[in-house]
């Protein structure tokens, strides 16, 4: 697997939850060259951010839901 940041070499490892009760372990993966870190949880929290932008991008280039700038009434006193 390569580093979604620096496309280096990322190794498998394992982490504390120290959050919960401490004595949870979870395997991930960290960055031998930048030292990200990525688990199954970043990794679904990932996945769900980039499917908001792209349903938010394809409703923005959507002609249908384009607004207009709004027209100015000007009116003159008799």
């Amino acid at each position: 697997m390569n580093c979604p940041r620096c496309q280096g070499t990322m190794v498998t490892d394992y982490f504390l939850d120290m959050e919960d009760s401490g004595d949870v372990w979870m395997s991930g993966w960290r960055c031998l060259s930048c030292g990200e870190v990525v688990d199954p949880l970043i990794l679904k929290h990932r996945q769900a951010q980039q499917a908001q932008y792209e349903l938010v991008g394809a409703i923005s280039k959507n002609p249908a839901n384009k607004t207009h700038a709004p027209v100015a009434i000007l009116s003159r006193k008799p």
